[in-house]
C-alpha cells in the first residue's frame, strides 16, 4: 500500500511540473521568420545572406537604401547584407507562404492558428503583431528594448488585415522596426 501511495506522490509531482511551466509552447526561429516560395518549396527567412535570398527571389530591384522590391509581391530590407525583413503583399498570394503556411487573403483566425494565441492585443482587428525574444526564447507582451542589442534580438511578425483578410504579412527584428536600419 504505500509503495502506490509513494507512486502516486510521484506521478503527481511529475505531471505537476509539466503543466505549470510559463515557457510558451511555441518558438520563433529565424526561419519561422521567413517565406516560401510555392513552386519550388525554396525558402527565404531572416538572417540569410543577400546572395542567397537572391538565388530563390531572383535579381531585386533597390527603391531605398536597403530596401529591395521583387517580382510577386515580395520586398526584403537587409542590413550588412543580411535579411532584416521581409514584407509580402497581396501580389505575393499563390506565389509565397510564410514558413508556417500563412498567406496573403486568410482570415485573422488561420494565421492564429499557425502562429498562437500569444499575440498583442490590438484595439482594432485589422492588426495582429507577435513579438518574440529569440535570446530569452519566449513571447512577450509588448515591444519595449531598451538597448539597441535586445531591439536586434525580438523577432516581430505582423499581419495588416482589410475588410478581414490579410493583405499584407511582414518579419523584421525590432532594431529594424524603429530605425529603419
Amino acid at each position: 500500500m504505500i509503495r502506490y501511495f509513494c507512486l502516486l506522490i510521484l506521478l503527481i509531482l511529475v505531471l505537476g511540473g509539466c503543466s505549470g511551466s510559463d515557457e510558451p509552447k511555441e518558438k520563433f526561429t529565424a526561419e519561422d521568420m521567413g517565406i516560401v516560395r510555392l513552386d519550388n518549396g525554396q525558402k527565404v527567412y531572416y538572417g540569410m545572406n543577400r546572395a542567397e535570398a537572391e538565388e530563390v527571389l531572383g535579381k531585386g530591384q533597390e527603391h531605398a537604401r536597403g530596401v529591395f522590391d521583387y517580382d510577386s509581391g515580395i520586398a526584403v530590407f537587409y542590413r550588412d547584407d543580411a535579411v532584416v525583413a521581409i514584407r509580402m503583399e497581396e501580389e505575393s498570394k499563390g506565389h509565397y507562404q510564410t514558413t508556417r503556411g500563412a498567406e496573403i487573403g486568410m482570415q485573422i483566425d488561420e494565421i492564429k492558428q499557425r502562429y498562437g494565441e500569444q499575440y498583442e492585443p490590438s484595439q482594432s482587428d485589422d492588426i495582429l503583431d507577435y513579438f518574440y525574444d529569440y535570446k530569452k526564447g519566449k513571447f512577450l507582451e509588448k515591444n519595449a528594448p531598451e538597448t539597441e542589442e535586445e531591439a536586434r534580438n525580438i523577432f516581430i511578425f505582423s499581419s495588416m488585415f482589410h475588410d478581414g483578410y490579410a493583405d499584407t504579412l511582414l518579419f523584421l527584428d525590432s532594431y529594424y522596426a524603429s530605425s529603419g536600419k
